[in-house]
């Protein structure tokens, strides 16, 4: 592949296709170690990796019970870490300066001042962990049981630097992947585990949510932290988010002769700014109408396309009598009709990966329908993403959607690996034609999920 890129230094105006370069996760982690010590006088203790994640299926749902199919990719986040014994938590990041330099600008907080409204932009994700770690350990977060082991001792400290091959803004998960790496460098220097096994896992997926949730504000549902800590090489989740528990499902198509391909479309992508934060709302306003906890409880435990027309068609009769809704009704019943069909879409897909000759050609029309419903249903979707999805199909990918929040970000396309070079040319021109920015494109592998690489 052609002009293989740098995630820090993208070029304006170059030839396009652009191809993102596959990353060097050790050398990173080398250059990080080096940086930190000239940062702060001291080499880290170790440096950790948590990756980005992209998502077959169940955008929007895993607030509401569905089962989501995430794989984390091989794009991760590196935290280089040491310890501290006097409250304090120190961090700079390489992405926020030239990488040939160590920033100066160091953001720094105690450990226990940090709250809601404490600490802002991205030092609010690494320093929520610390915050979250410590509602999960003392029984505080919605974690099922309290969770001794997370707890920060008094007097905890840390220096953290970071540093990013996850595109910023791209929608694969480079917040959760920084939550991440920085959960498992805490979690590592406060008890010695450099590779804790899944119930601890589980538990620092659910301190990264909170401090998604409550320091930055964003109220995601736990989909992207769980990819990021409990994924495996080869393999996509099967992650049903009414209880957190996962399955694995083979999700590398290369036998088949395809492969997992993201175009970042370059669309700025936000979900702090109260767009994820409204759906949330419809769809528990419409769990209210239904009278269930949480959408996935108006449907079977095995859902076909008939439970979630009957579901809808329940929400319609009991709106028709009368009962209360907090919001607009056309709003909710199309983000309602999303999540319905989402979630079979997503049991769908699941039964057929679990099948040993999985059908590629259903999957890829489970995604084009995904996307469709993302863009009518759910209406996160921009010109961009729309552009992409039909230049990927058009030019021979099996299916295509959004990927993510959407409001820009990428989209993820099952393509024949002989026609990828093919497909990104066509999207280009379709984005020269529309006056878009130029496409980056990554092919993605299902990855391992986080661990300490030095």
């Amino acid at each position: 592949m052609s002009c293989e890129l740098s995630v820090a230094t993208i070029p304006e105006g170059g030839d396009c296709p652009q191809w993102v370069a596959q990353p060097d996760v050790a050398r990173r982690a080398r250059a990080l170690g080096e940086h930190f010590e000239q940062a702060f006088g001291r080499p880290p203790v170790g440096v950790w990796a948590a990756p980005g994640r992209a998502n077959l299926m169940g955008e929007y749902t895993d607030f509401s019970g569905g089962t989501c199919l995430p794989f984390a990719h091989q794009y991760v986040t590196l935290t280089a870490a040491a310890p501290r014994t006097d409250g304090l938590l120190r961090a700079r990041s390489l992405q926020d300066a030239d990488e040939s330099v160590a920033d100066e600008r160091l953001r720094e907080v105690r450990v226990a001042d940090v709250a809601p409204g404490s600490v802002g932009g991205w030092f609010g994700y690494a320093a929520g962990v610390a915050w979250g770690m410590d509602r999960v350990a003392t029984g505080r977060s919605a974690h099922p049981v309290a969770v001794p082991e997370l707890a920060l001792a008094p007097g905890f400290g840390a220096d953290l630097m970071v540093d990013s091959t996850v595109p910023i803004g791209a929608g694969l998960a480079s917040s959760a992947a920084l939550e991440c790496s920085v959960a498992l460098a805490l979690f590592s220097l406060s008890t010695g585990n450099d590779d804790p096994d899944e119930a601890p896992r589980r538990a620092l997926a659910r301190a990264c949510m909170d401090a998604e949730n409550y320091i930055v504000g964003a109220n995601t549902g736990g989909l992207d932290q769980t990819a990021s800590l409990r994924s495996h090489a080869g393999e996509t989740l099967a992650l049903d988010c009414r209880d957190f528990d996962v399955a694995s499902l083979p999700a590398e198509p290369a036998a088949a002769g395809l492969t997992w391909l993201a175009v970042d479309t370059r669309a700025p992508h936000r979900l702090a700014d109260g767009q994820y934060s409204s759906r949330r709302a419809e769809c528990e306003a419409a769990a209210a109408v239904l009278g269930v906890g949480r959408l996935r409880d108006a449907l079977p435990e095995h859902p076909s396309e008939d439970d979630a027309a009957a579901a809808l068609a329940r929400f319609d009769a009991v709106l028709a009598d009368g009962a209360p809704l907090d919001g607009d009704p056309e709003g909710v019943r199309l983000r309602l009709r999303h999540s319905l069909t989402e979630m079979v879409r997503s049991v769908r897909i699941a039964d057929e990966l679990a099948t040993p000759d999985a059908d590629w050609s259903l999957v890829g029309r489970l995604l084009v329908a995904g996307h469709e419903s993302m863009r009518l249903d759910c209406q996160v979707s921009v010109p961009e993403l729309d552009a992409a999805v039909a230049a990927c199909v058009d030019a021979g990918a099996l299916g295509a959607k959004v990927v993510g929040g959407g409001f820009g970000g990428s989209v993820l396309a099952l393509a024949p690996v002989h026609a990828v070079d093919s497909l990104a040319r066509s999207v280009c021109s379709t984005f020269a034609e529309r006056g878009f920015r130029d496409p980056l494109f990554l092919t993605l592998q299902p990855s391992p999920a986080g661990r300490r690489i030095l």
